[in-house]
């Protein structure tokens, strides 16, 4: 099948529409997540935007804990059950959320980390919304809320609490938490009453619990090195390494805007017996996706001085990690969505089997990496354990479903 066809059969029908819906909902977020990050580093500093990145890591890899898996587990869950796990999934959360946020009271000494914990409930609450509006293809209606009208209030809120409260690491923390207020309350009232009935399924509890520790190792993988680099180095070194991620993250985008749309059709798909369809929509996928990445890729690497001084000058020193970055990242959209074909079609258990092997490479890389090359070698390590992981899923998939996405591999 020649290039033009293969476009043809992908923009047709309803799939297509959904993508766009993606494009731009993730686009907007990630735009205004570049901007926020562009402010608070302008109006506060670096050395206060990297203490409020190191707390807010940490807040959104124990969120991973909270959310139980359930986020995943609705998407698989309702199209076929329709909504009756969603009372449930959410009441764990909850419970599960108070509990993190005890022991976490108990065990950090770190005040302001502490008083960033409730964080957890509010971004796994969101998450869980997530996989609703997910299942059901509503991609736009997410979008609106998280990815423009909460990001925009963000934005609006840390200006206004820079004069208000002055310039503090608080001041961040509480525009972040109100418009984490907003979006919730927003989700929630659209929502409202598919959250009623209160039902018990053991199979569905048991399928999200088998996510959980593939989905927190997967944010550990991504997230590790700023936690270590805050451990090791300084918060201004978490600052400008943020800043690169931010920007790489760029490429990772492509595939979260893709596998937004993807997962839900993955998971029709096998329900409904199209095996042969849902095998050539990854394919198809893919091809294009991989296309997208090197070009996407070639452009970062190329201006990639440019837009790390418009930051800053200082954020320079984060050049090389913004490279090896975006190679990662070139490999990681270029496999398409591997976890997802797997995970949707009821096989989680192979991406928690390579996420434990990969978080091992990603920890010791980092520990003997950074103390010597500090956020290069952060991106180094992220740079293979990426790699790895996604070669791995790759493998996997090609040999379960039997497809081969390029000539040779």
């Amino acid at each position: 099948m020649n290039f033009k066809k293969l476009i043809a059969k992908m923009t047709s029908g309803n799939f297509i529409m959904k993508i766009i819906e993606s494009f731009i909902g993730r686009g907007s977020f990630l735009l205004f997540t570049l901007l926020f990050s562009y402010i608070s580093v302008q109006l506060y500093g670096v050395e206060v935007f990297g203490e409020f990145t190191y707390a807010f890591t940490l807040v959104q890899v124990l969120m991973i804990l909270a959310t139980a898996g359930f986020n995943n587990g609705l998407m698989y869950s309702i199209p076929k059950h329709g909504y009756k796990d969603v009372s449930f999934s959410f009441v764990i959360n909850f419970l599960l959320s108070l509990v993190i946020v005890g022991v976490g009271w108990v065990f950090i000494e770190d005040h302001y980390i502490r008083w960033m914990l409730p964080l957890i409930w509010l971004l796994s609450a969101e998450q869980l919304f997530f996989g609703i509006y997910r299942s059901e293809r509503k991609i736009k209606e997410y979008y609106v809320i998280n990815g423009l009208v909460t990001m925009i209030l963000r934005i609006v809120l840390i200006i206004a609490f820079y004069y208000i409260t002055g310039k503090n690491e608080y001041s961040i923390a509480y525009g972040v938490y109100a418009s984490f207020l907003f979006s919730n309350a927003m989700y929630y009232f659209y929502n409202r009453r598919k959250i009623n009935k209160y039902t018990f399924d053991k199979s569905y509890l048991k399928y999200s619990l088998t996510l959980i520790l593939a989905s927190l190792l997967g944010v550990m993988i991504n997230k590790i090195d700023i936690l270590m680099l805050g451990s090791m180095t300084t918060k201004s070194d978490v600052g400008i390494y943020q800043i690169t991620v931010q920007v790489s993250n760029i490429l990772s985008a492509l595939l979260l805007i893709f596998n937004t749309v993807f997962a839900p059709e993955i998971s029709r798909l096998f329900h409904s017996g199209q095996l042969e369809q849902m095998k050539r929509m990854y394919v198809k996928a893919t091809r294009i996706l991989a296309l997208t990445s090197v070009t996407v890729t070639v452009i970062l690497i190329l201006s990639s001085n440019f837009i790390l001084y418009f930051f800053g000058a200082e954020f320079l020193e984060g050049q090389n990690a913004l490279i090896l970055r975006s190679v990662a990242h070139c490999i990681n959209l270029s496999v398409g969505g591997v976890w997802l074909m797997l995970s949707m079609t009821g096989q989680p258990k192979f991406q928690m089997y390579a996420n434990i092997v990969a978080f091992l490479i990603n920890i010791l890389l980092n520990y003997l990496l950074i103390p010597k090359y500090g956020i290069n070698g952060a991106a180094f390590a992220s740079m293979v354990t990426i790699i790895f992981t996604n070669i791995v899923g790759y493998m996997i998939v090609s040999k379960r479903f039997n497809v081969k996405v390029f000539k040779f591999v």
